[in-house]
């Protein structure tokens, strides 16, 4: 870890980890944006296409297909930005992808056992031929620690703050098997309400801080409550 101190005005949480982790996660994100080359041939008829629909040159339409083809990176870089720093808050581990059957497990919690925890970037992350599945997980997990699990959305389908028993077509409604929001989430790891938000606030700060660019941010708070409670 850098001996530089990094402070972006939370104080609850570790700034310098939090720095560390946002470097970690985007790493491959810095690198492919950093790329001149598209993974893969653009297809001509899918430029012009775009060009024409949308009034712009050709060249254009390429630097959107470039930024096309790593906005998948950076979507999994983002999933597992949330996963780490919750992992970051006081009894909850990150198990990181390969330590286990679920992304966090939380000790400190009001059931007397341990609760684990499923983090997606979305509402609508997981594919509906494998909510099952995940479903069986959490509720095999909860049933074995005589517990509840979570999946917890990060972005939800609107704006609105929820804990709920996650609902999903083929199995039964339980207490024991919840979901809820990100801003949630947060709130619940970190005992701040508005912890999710000041994250999103010093985000660009932090990333600009790991490629050492200034970065105006101003105007992007607005994109945060279009899609967060």
């Amino acid at each position: 870890m850098s001996d530089i101190h990094h402070g972006y005005g939370l104080d609850w949480i570790d700034e310098d980890a939090l720095y560390e982790v946002v470097k970690h996660v985007f790493e491959n994100s810095i690198e492919k944006a950093k790329s001149s080359k598209l993974s893969a041939p653009p297809d001509p008829f899918t430029i012009a296409a775009q060009a024409v629909l949308f009034g712009q040159p050709a060249d254009s339409m390429m630097a959107f297909e470039k930024l096309r083809g790593v906005n998948k990176t950076i979507s999994n870089a983002v999933g597992n930005l949330h996963q780490s720093v919750l992992g970051l808050a006081d009894g909850w581990d990150n198990l990181g992808s390969n330590g286990g059957v679920v992304d966090l497990i939380v000790h400190e919690t009001p059931y007397s056992k341990p609760v684990h925890v499923e983090v997606k970037n979305r509402y609508n992350t997981i594919k509906a031929s494998d909510e099952k599945d995940i479903w069986d997980k959490l509720d095999m997990l909860a049933r074995t620690n005589a517990s509840v699990s979570y999946l917890v959305q990060i972005v939800p389908k609107v704006p609105v703050r929820y804990d709920k028993p996650w609902r999903v077509s083929g199995r039964p409604e339980r207490d024991n098997v919840r979901c809820c929001d990100g801003a949630t989430a947060y709130t619940w790891a970190f005992g701040r309400e508005t912890a999710l938000e000041e994250l999103y606030d010093v985000f660009p700060d932090i990333l600009s801080d790991v490629i050492h660019s200034d970065y105006d941010k101003s105007g992007m708070m607005k994109y945060y409550s279009i899609s967060m409670p």
